[in-house]
C-alpha cells in the first residue's frame, strides 16, 4: 500500500499509462479519502478558522500540525515494532519451541507480499508460531500491525483474552499500541469494555484495586465502531468484519485500508462453507494486491481449498493457478510472487503423536450409559451434540439418572451464555483442578469445538463432518495431567453403521434433527466409513488421509448408490453458493469506480449464507413496565445482553399479549427501528419464565426460558 500511495505524492504520477495499476490503486485512494474525511470532519481537531491566513500558511501552520496531533491522539500514527522480541518475551514461554514454531522463527522471508499457510494438529501451538512469524513480517516491513480473523464470536473473545496479555511485546517499549475487538457484540465483552472506559471500567466511588483491569488499551475512536476497529494496531474479530471489506458496503474501502497495513492472520480456515470460502479468496486477492501479507492456520484444510486460497492471493500479482502437491502433515507452505512455492514438511511434537481409539455407538442411550459410567469414575466428560434440542434432551435424560450436567449452546441470552462459557473454561480448561473436574459432565453443541482450550477425560460426539470430528477430538486429553481415570483416551461417536447398502435416509433416520444441520449426508458417510474402518484417529499421520478421503478428488466415486443423489445435490449447491458469492463480491481488478451497484449498509449486508435468524431480546414485565432480562447500568448494553436468536423457520415474531404489554413492547422496538434495528421484544412472564412466539405459518407457540437450560421451544422433530 505504501508504494501505491507514494505514487500520488506527485500529481504527474497519475499520468501513468498502466490503466490496470490505476484501477487497483483506486481502492487505496478511496479508503484514504474516506479516512481523511472522517478525521477532518472533527471539530475537536479542526475547529473553524477565520480566513486570516493565505492557503500556504494555513496548510503549513494550521492544517499539518493539527493533522499530526489528530493522528497521534487517535492512535493512527504507526507504532514501531519491537526488534528485541523473541520466543520467550513474545509468548512469555519458558518451554522449548516446537518444530512449527522453530520453523516460523527461522526460515528466510522473501521480499514483497507473502502468504504462509500453517497446517498442524490441534494443540500444537499454531497460534504462537503465527505470532512469531507476524512479528518477523512486521520487522521486514510487510505490515505495521496485525488483524486476527476467527470464525465465531466465542473464538474471537477467547483470542482477544490471549492477545491482551502479549500484543504489546510486538511493539517497541515506548510505543502505545491499541488492541481492538471487532465483532457485532464487542462492547459486551467486559475485558474490552474496561479497556476503553475511564478508570479501566471502574464505576465512580470504587476504590483502586477493587476491580482488576485488563492489560489491553484501545482508543475509543477504534472501539465505538466496528469499521474503525480494523484501523487499530492489533485487531481481533470475526472473519465477517474482514469479509465486509470485499462486499459492496458503505465502509468497504475504509476496511480495506485498515487491513492493507496489517498482517492478516486467518485462524480455523477450514471452517468456512463454499460461500464464505469464495469471500475469503477475494479478501486474499485484495490483501495481496494492496501489498499485504497473510498467514492462514488450520488443522484440517483440504488441498483443493488450500490451492484456491493460494491462487487467489497470488492472482492479484499476476500469478497463475497454484498447485500444492505436498501430502506431508504437519506442513508449512510459503508463497510469494517473486519465487517458487515452498512446501516444508515438519515433524510433529512428540507429545502430540497419538492414536485415539474410536468406538461407534448406535444411539443416545448407549452414549448416556457410557457417560454415567465415566462420571461414576470421577471423569470429566463432554457430549457434543449437533442441535440445541438434542443437547437439551440429553441433559434431561442425564438429570433423570441423578447427574448434574452443564448445558452450553447458542440459545441462551447473551448474559447467561457468557457466564456459562466462563464456568466451562474454569472447570474444563487448562487450569481446572482435579477436584473441579471430578465427575463433571458438559453437554454442548458446536460452540465448544473450536478455539476454546478445553480438556476432557472422555469425549462423546454425534456424527459430524470429519474435519469437525478431528477438531472435537482435539479436546480429548488435550493437556498433560498427572492422573486420569482411564488408562488411555477413547472417542465415542454416535452414528449409524456406514454400510455400502446404506439407504437414502441413512443419517436422517438415526439423527433426524442433526440431518437438518449437516445436510451433506454422503460426506458424513464417507467420514464415518474412513474413521470406523481405521478404528482410531492417528495424529498426525492419519489426519491428511482422512480429510482428502472425504473432500479430495474422486471422493464421490466411493459413495453408496442411495446417497449419490445427495452427493450430487450438495456439490451443485456448493457451486451455486460460490457463484452467489461471486456475484456479490467487489472486483479488485475493475477498480473502485468499476462497480456501479448501490453499496448498502454493512449491517444489512450478509457475509454468510444459511438459515435466516430472528433476533429476540428477552424482557421482564415488572411494575407495569418492561425491563431487559439482563441487568446492567447501561440500558443499551442490558438489552444487548438479553439477546437470543432463533431460526426464522421456528419463530418470526412475538405472539399475542395483553394490550399493556404489547404497547410497551412496541414502544421499545420503535426506538430500535430508528437505527435500522429489527430485533423483537419477547416478554417473559411467570415462574418459570414463559413467553409466546409466532412462526412463519402464523401459529403461536409457548416457549420457556431458564438460565441453565436456555430458550426451549415445543418439539417439532427436526
Amino acid at each position: 500500500m505504501a508504494e501505491i500511495l507514494s505514487a500520488f505524492d506527485d500529481v504527474d504520477a497519475l499520468t501513468v499509462t498502466n490503466d490496470g495499476w490505476l484501477r487497483e490503486a483506486s481502492w487505496c485512494l478511496a479508503g484514504l479519502v474516506s479516512l481523511a474525511d472522517w478525521i477532518g470532519s472533527s471539530t475537536d481537531f479542526f475547529p473553524y478558522q477565520a480566513p486570516r491566513l493565505d492557503a500556504r500558511r494555513y496548510w503549513l501552520e494550521q492544517a499539518q500540525p493539527r493533522a499530526r496531533k489528530a493522528l497521534t491522539e487517535l492512535g493512527l500514527a504507526p507504532a514501531a515494532p519491537n526488534f528485541e522480541a523473541n520466543y520467550a518475551t513474545l509468548l512469555a514461554a519458558s518451554c522449548t519451541p516446537g518444530p512449527t514454531q522453530r520453523h516460523c522463527r527461522d526460515f528466510e522471508l522473501p521480499s514483497g507480499p507473502t502468504l504462509v499457510i500453517i497446517e498442524d494438529v490441534t494443540g500444537s501451538g499454531k497460534t504462537e508460531a503465527a505470532l512469531l512469524l507476524a512479528q518477523r513480517m512486521m520487522l521486514a516491513g510487510k505490515g505495521r500491525g496485525l488483524f486476527v480473523a476467527l470464525p465465531t464470536m466465542a473464538t474471537a473473545n477467547a483470542m482477544y483474552a490471549r492477545m491482551s496479555a502479549c500484543y504489546r511485546t510486538l511493539f517497541s517499549a515506548d510505543a502505545a499500541p491499541s488492541l481492538a475487538l471487532a465483532h457485532g457484540r464487542a462492547r459486551l465483552h467486559d475485558g474490552f469494555r474496561a479497556s476503553i472506559l475511564p478508570n479501566g471500567g471502574r464505576a465512580e466511588g470504587e476504590a483502586d484495586g477493587e476491580i482488576e483491569t485488563v492489560q489491553a488499551a484501545c482508543s475509543a475512536f477504534f472501539a465505538d465502531d466496528r469499521r474503525k476497529a480494523l484501523l487499530a494496531d492489533v485487531g481481533v474479530g470475526t472473519i465477517d468484519q474482514a469479509l465486509l471489506a470485499v462486499l459492496p458496503t458503505k465502509y468497504a474501502t475504509l476496511r480495506q485500508l485498515g487491513l492493507s497495513s496489517k498482517i492478516l492472520l486467518v485462524d480455523e480456515a477450514h471452517a468456512y462453507d463454499a460461500y464464505m470460502s469464495r469471500e475469503l479468496e477475494r479478501l486474499l486477492t485484495f490483501h495481496g494486491g494492496m501489498g499485504g501479507s497473510a498467514i492462514i492456520l488450520s488443522a484440517t484444510l483440504p488441498r483443493r481449498m488450500k490451492e484456491r486460497y493460494a491462487s487467489a492471493f497470488l492472482g492479484a500479482q499476476g500469478g497463475n493457478r497454484v498447485s500444492l502437491p505436498a501430502a506431508a502433515y504437519p506442513l508449512v507452505t510459503m508463497l510469494a510472487s517473486d519465487q517458487d512455492c515452498c512446501e516444508t514438511a515438519l515433524e510433529a511434537r512428540a507429545d502430540l503423536r497419538r492414536r485415539v481409539p474410536v468406538t461407534r455407538l448406535d444411539s443416545m442411550d448407549q452414549a448416556l450409559d457410557r457417560i454415567a459410567e465415566a462420571a461414576d469414575k470421577r471423569a470429566a466428560v463432554a457430549y457434543i451434540r449437533n442441535s440445541v434440542d438434542d443437547a437439551i434432551d440429553a441433559v434431561a435424560a442425564l438429570r433423570e439418572r441423578g447427574l448434574d450436567p452443564i448445558l452450553f449452546h447458542a440459545r441462551f441470552a447473551m448474559s447467561d451464555r457468557l457466564k456459562i462459557e466462563d464456568e466451562v473454561l474454569a472447570i474444563f480448561g487448562k487450569n481446572g483442578t482435579p477436584a473441579q473436574r471430578a465427575g463433571r459432565i458438559l453437554v454442548a453443541t458446536q460452540v465448544v469445538e473450536q478455539s476454546l482450550d478445553l480438556d476432557f477425560d472422555l469425549l462423546v460426539s454425534d456424527l459430524a463432518p470429519i474435519d469437525l470430528l478431528i477438531q472435537r477430538a482435539g479436546r480429548l486429553w488435550r493437556h498433560a495431567r498427572r492422573e486420569r481415570p482411564f488408562g488411555a483416551p477413547e472417542f465415542l461417536v454416535v452414528s449409524p453403521e456406514p454400510r455400502m447398502d446404506a439407504p437414502a435416509d441413512w443419517f436422517g433416520k438415526a439423527l433426524p434433527r442433526a440431518s437438518w444441520v449437516y445436510r451433506a449426508h454422503a460426506l458424513l458417510w464417507l467420514g464415518a466409513k474412513e474413521l470406523f474402518d481405521a478404528r482410531a484417529l492417528v495424529s498426525p499421520d492419519g489426519v491428511r488421509g482422512l480429510i482428502e478421503a472425504v473432500y479430495g478428488e474422486g471422493a464421490g466415486d466411493r459413495v453408496p448408490p442411495a446417497l449419490q443423489s445427495n452427493f450430487d445435490e450438495m456439490e451443485g449447491a456448493a457451486y451455486g453458493d460460490a457463484s452467489h458469492a461471486e456475484n456479490n463480491l467487489l472486483d479488485f481488478f475493475a477498480g473502485y469506480c468499476g462497480d456501479h451497484r448501490a453499496w448498502s449498509s454493512d449491517i444489512a449486508t450478509p457475509t454468510r449464507l444459511g438459515d435466516e435468524q430472528t433476533l429476540f431480546r428477552l424482557a421482564l414485565w415488572e411494575h407495569g413496565a418492561l425491563r431487559p432480562y439482563a441487568a446492567d447500568r447501561d440500558v443499551f448494553r442490558a438489552w444487548a445482553l438479553s439477546e437470543v436468536a432463533l431460526r426464522a423457520s421456528r419463530a418470526t415474531g412475538r405472539g399475542l399479549h395483553e394490550a399493556s404489554i404489547e404497547t410497551a413492547a412496541q414502544a421499545v422496538e420503535a426506538v430500535w427501528r430508528k437505527a435500522g434495528d429489527h430485533a423483537v421484544v419477547l416478554p417473559l412472564l411467570g415462574d418459570p419464565f414463559g413467553g409466546r412466539v409466532v412462526n412463519r405459518r402464523g401459529v403461536e407457540m409457548t416457549v420457556s426460558y431458564d438460565p441453565r437450560r436456555g430458550l426451549a421451544l415445543p418439539s417439532e422433530g427436526p
